[in-house]
């Protein structure tokens, strides 16, 4: 395999980088006193998806650490072409600019950038100084003030910009400590995918390549905010808040994809949480590691009866799901038998257990195994079976109001605002995980060209442990 030539300031010692691939536009790629810095670096204020107005853009290089800048509505999506690496250093901010209104108005067809990714794609974030992608009109910007809002005025779900789109055949996408907002505007009509409809917040789809998503905050999205339609992937600690307006899940995993799904928190989804279902014909088989998740008011704006609010095997998908927490979503666990007009999921090689459910009324109770579903009662099970009593085994987060007010609309309880599920000292939950299996672990740890760590099964339900691991934000 080809690869770029390294150097390193300061006589540090030569690695290479693997996924990419030499051509007659050679990138030397350097890592200064602590930043890693590809190419040339983009001069603070660039337009990225436009040069002397051109309609769409090539970009490659290293956007630098603590600048800012911009993808315009007016022009097509910046593209990161194949054998490229465009590199995010920590505090970059990425405004997407446009006029709210009119033909042109930022999100509608033609006025949605985004980042197609063709090459390779780091944004190297931290937890002190991480990156940003968002609208800069304010006016634009969901109000949390107004939390809980109606979602059909609420602009989290509007949709203004494409999102980060892998091709076919791209290079790895990594993602550490970004906050990405306000995704899912229109694709234009010449779109490879999903023409003329509103895109996925992040969609990769190369069986080859690795896919990494670690500590970051993803807010707002029309529709899914992540797909995976082929590649291994790494979803760890990261926070989904109100995604999908009247479908999407917080992650679809479909076939040729292979990961892990572990201590992430996701508040106020449409669709399903997380999905495996084996669509599109791709090898291997989709399979997910679903563990130690907080999964919180999920499934109540889905179109579909029956699906959606927290974990989905269906349709060929396969997996494992431990350590769970399912609180207040439309549905439990849901294991498709194929009695539906959808496949069955590979029931064979499906492993669940050691799910923590809640629900404050019966109509969340009695869907903790849901109806038309083949999920059964497994081992290590907290308010397991559907006549469980509405309250039972509250989990007893920090600060989160459970049971909550008679008052409540759970479609709009899609908020984090200044909420905390970490667990109170005295919590059921503690000690109550299962930890005697390993994730699969399929993306190498490397703090830049991988996964900067694998989080191991925890002995505490859900996204937070007692000492202090798992979900960082």
């Amino acid at each position: 395999m080809k690869i770029f030539k390294l150097h390193y300031l300061l006589l540090l010692p030569v690695i290479y980088l693997s996924s990419c691939s030499k051509s007659s536009n050679d990138q030397q790629i350097q890592i200064s006193g602590q930043e890693f810095h590809a190419g040339s670096y983009i001069q603070n204020g660039d337009t990225l998806n436009s040069k002397n107005k051109s309609n769409g853009r090539a970009i490659k290089g290293t956007l630098k650490a603590g600048q800012t800048y911009y993808l315009s509505s007016d022009y097509a999506a910046a593209t990161i072409n194949t054998g490229d690496t465009l590199v995010i250093q920590s505090g970059v901010k990425v405004y997407i600019i446009g006029p709210a209104t009119g033909a042109t108005a930022i999100g509608t067809q033609e006025h949605a950038p985004g980042i197609i990714v063709n090459g390779t794609l780091l944004s190297l974030g931290t937890k002190e100084n991480p990156n940003l992608f968002t609208v800069q009109n304010a006016a634009l910007k969901s109000d949390p003030t107004k939390d809980p809002q109606d979602p059909n005025t609420d602009p989290a779900f509007k949709g203004y910009w494409g999102g980060i789109q892998g091709g076919l055949t791209s290079g790895d996408i990594i993602l550490k400590w970004t906050r990405l907002e306000y995704l899912g505007g229109l694709t234009p009509a010449n779109s490879p995918t999903r023409a003329t409809l509103d895109s996925y917040g992040v969609f990769f789809q190369n069986p080859k390549a690795n896919f990494v998503l670690e500590d970051c905050w993803l807010y707002g999205s029309h529709d899914d905010m992540i797909r995976v339609a082929g590649g291994k992937f790494e979803i760890m600690r990261n926070t989904f808040e109100k995604v999908g307006f009247s479908a999407g899940e917080c992650v679809n995993i479909k076939s040729g994809s292979v990961g892990d799904i572990a201590y992430n928190v996701a508040i106020g989804g449409t669709g399903n949480c997380f999905k495996s279902a084996n669509a599109g014909g791709l090898s291997p088989q989709a399979n997910m590691a679903c563990y130690n998740n907080t999964m919180v008011t999920g499934g109540y704006r889905q179109q579909k009866a029956g699906e959606g609010g927290s974990l989905d095997f269906e349709n060929g998908g396969r997996g494992l799901a431990y350590n769970n927490f399912i609180i207040n979503c439309a549905y439990g666990l849901s294991v498709l038998g194929g009695s539906g007009t959808t496949p069955a999921a590979d029931t064979a090689n499906i492993k669940y257990g050691y799910t923590y459910n809640y629900g404050d009324n019966t109509s969340i109770t009695t869907q903790f195994l849901p109806l038309g579903f083949i999920t059964k009662v497994q081992t290590g099970d907290i308010n397991a079976g559907n006549n469980t009593t509405p309250g039972a085994n509250n989990p007893l987060f920090v600060n989160y109001p459970l049971p909550a007010a008679a008052n409540t609309q759970f479609i709009d309880a899609d908020y984090i605002g200044n909420f905390n599920f970490k667990l109170q000292s005295n919590s059921p939950a503690i000690g109550k995980g299962y930890i005697n299996f390993a994730p699969y672990a399929v993306v190498r740890v490397d703090k830049t060209f991988g996964v900067t760590e694998i989080t191991l099964p925890g002995k505490d339900i859900g996204a937070y442990q007692m000492n202090g691991t798992g979900n960082q934000h």
